[in-house]
């Protein structure tokens, strides 16, 4: 059976999720506290009392010929009484562990396995596979059920070699002195199974006695328990569904990634879908990898409840698909659908993920603004994609995901940077300082920070003498200040060649020839003018004059206007620090002297938590 549409209401918090045409992979994701997981325990009770919650109404579609069967029909709408029990019925049957179909299997978030307790072994060994079990024992997830699969697997052990020996005895019997050893080896999909996930080690024969697994690696023997946490977990879940050989059964899985590095989890994955057949899988996952890679599949993203002018409530479940306009607009900023998982209040920043800039703003902000989730994306350039796709996709979205970003002040001209932002509306913002490292010169901070770190006296404790040093630094710098400017701003200013001409279908090659060559000298002349060597050294002049006037200034104006980071690099070199411990202290001398540096910086975000 497969579940081909999903209407639930009032299922706290989820007020309205309504998703058809389901797939065999439905990945449920979306942020914290929109209740993916609140709405996996309604399903699973629906599917334990097809008759209650009258909520959540499930039309499901036979997928062998015994449901449809069965069933009378190819399809169950558990609105309808009758087709309530008739998938009661169905679910309830009689079947053996081993044969577990047209049933749902439940592998909950909390998959940490306890130690397993002793089985008493019996002298009328029966064979495991055959029993007959509650057909309930998968809806309560996977640690209800752990001591029961490797029972089973030693059991088996036992009553296959049991079986052996009744063969040899009734042919011994008969009067045969040989037999025919092709008793197929029980535990050969679980070895298969076990050298896929954990290569190249290798799964022994459990020992019935010690009720112990061994495994085999570099020719010596170990416990399964010195597998790391996650290898042992997802030999856990895999071992399970193997033991069942699951067909037509409807899978849930909550957050398949946890505790997991990816390759594992892809591993995982990959296992579960190639075991049994015709099984839907419902991933309820934080995981832009497992996300990202489902969308040719069923994604459904929660969004946060939204309700209209009449008191009812949009649809929180939306389909995202492969053309879907806002992933699109996500690639153009470097970044994968997957990301909406990780946050209602999503804030681009410069950098990458190992950024001193993303540890930068996660200590400054620590838990001021949870509600704000940082997401490292790529180089200055994308501040023009994100200006693009804000107002024609993501602000008219319905995701309930909410993207800001923050640059820092030189990704944009200064005379263009009012009007960028007032475009944005407030998503976009510039730091009003030429770097975040310029928030890092103010020489208080420093001379407190070296009190207890250098001896009494140092010119590091002293704020004069540390403004004296910085202020010498960035005049050292100022050459580079003007060449990193101009070039920045020249590089903004030309911007890429095109050689591409308009209506060009359908012409001839002579035409052709033309009009590229048009378009060519067009970009000539534009950019000579913008590269022209006397306006450029007209501007590397005025630009050089007025570094030098506010560095001769006394006030803080230089701390603003000269590109910081080179300012500070070489400063921390000279205090025998590393640049990012130099962070760290400097944050946290600020934060401990209560001195308002980074004001301009919180205000910002404080501003994108209440938009």
């Amino acid at each position: 059976m497969r579940i081909t549409e999903i209407e639930a209401s009032d299922v706290p918090p989820v007020r309205r999720f309504h998703a058809n045409k389901l797939n065999d992979v439905i990945v449920i994701a979306g942020p914290n506290g929109v209740g993916k997981s609140r709405l996996i325990e309604g399903l699973l009770q629906k599917f334990q009392g097809p008759r209650n919650l009258p909520g959540i109404r499930l039309l499901i579609e036979a997928t062998s010929p015994e449901e449809r069967s069965a069933w009378g029909k190819a399809q169950l709408d558990t609105a309808i009484a009758a087709d309530a029990d008739i998938l009661s019925r169905s679910l309830q049957k009689n079947r053996s562990r081993r044969q577990w179909n047209s049933s749902v299997i439940h592998f909950e978030s909390d998959r940490s396995i306890q130690q397993i307790a002793p089985y008493q072994f019996s002298w009328n060994i029966t064979d495991p596979w055959i029993e007959n079990v509650g057909w309930n024992q998968t809806f309560g997830g996977l640690k209800a059920r752990f001591d029961d699969t490797l029972h089973s697997l030693f059991r088996k052990v036992q009553s296959h070699e049991k079986e052996i020996a009744k063969k040899a005895i009734e042919l011994q019997r008969s009067g045969q002195g040989s037999m025919q050893l092709d008793f197929a080896d029980p535990l050969k999909p679980f070895k298969d199974a076990f050298s896929i996930l954990v290569a190249p080690k290798k799964l022994l024969d459990p020992d019935p006695k010690n009720q112990q697994l061994f495994y085999e690696s570099d020719d010596k023997q170990f416990p399964l328990n010195s597998l790391s946490s996650g290898e042992r977990e997802v030999v856990n879940i895999v071992f399970d569904f193997i033991l069942r050989t699951s067909s037509d059964c409807v899978v849930f899985f909550d957050e398949p990634e946890l505790h997991l590095h990816p390759e594992l989890s892809y591993k995982l994955l990959q296992a579960l879908r190639t075991t049994g057949t015709r099984n839907q899988f419902i991933f309820c996952t934080h995981s832009p990898d497992i996300i990202t890679a489902s969308l040719d599949q069923s994604v459904i993203f929660l969004a946060p409840p939204k309700p209209k002018s009449n008191g009812s409530y949009l649809n929180q479940a939306i389909a995202v698909t492969e053309d879907d306009s806002t992933n699109e607009a996500l690639k153009l900023l470097g970044h994968s659908v997957g990301v909406v998982a990780l946050g209602r209040r999503l804030v681009l920043i410069e950098g990458t993920s190992a950024s001193l800039d993303k540890q930068t703003y996660g200590l400054l902000l620590k838990n001021r603004f949870p509600e704000l989730v940082l997401v490292p994306t790529g180089g200055k350039d994308l501040i023009r994609s994100f200006g693009r796709v804000l107002q024609s996709v993501l602000e008219k979205s319905i995701w309930g995901v909410d993207f800001f970003m923050l640059c820092d002040r030189d990704a944009a001209d200064a005379e263009d940077i009012q009007d960028i932002e007032a475009r944005a509306n407030g998503k976009l913002r510039f730091l009003r300082r030429y770097h975040l490292e310029n928030y890092f010169l103010d020489s208080t901070v420093i001379s407190k920070m070296f009190f207890d770190l250098e001896p009494p006296g140092s010119w590091l404790q002293n704020p004069v003498e540390v403004d004296v040093r910085l202020r010498e630094i960035a005049a050292w710098t100022l050459s580079y200040a003007t060449a990193l400017i101009i070039s920045t701003r020249i590089r903004r200013r030309a911007g890429n060649v095109s050689v591409m001409p308009k209506a060009v279908h359908d012409m001839p090659v002579d035409a052709l020839e033309r009009a590229i060559s048009e378009r060519v000298d067009s970009e000539r002349q534009r950019l000579l003018g913008e590269l022209g060597s006397a306006a450029i050294q007209g501007m590397a002049r005025d630009v050089f004059s007025r570094l030098q006037a506010y560095l001769q200034d006394p006030s803080e104006k230089w701390k603003v206007e000269i590109p910081g980071k080179p300012i500070l690099g070489t400063f921390a070199a000279a205090s025998g620090l590393e640049l990012g411990k130099f962070k760290t202290l400097y944050l946290a001398t600020a934060e401990r002297e209560r001195l308002p540096v980074f004001e301009e910086v919180t205000s910002i975000f404080h501003e994108f938590s209440r938009s």
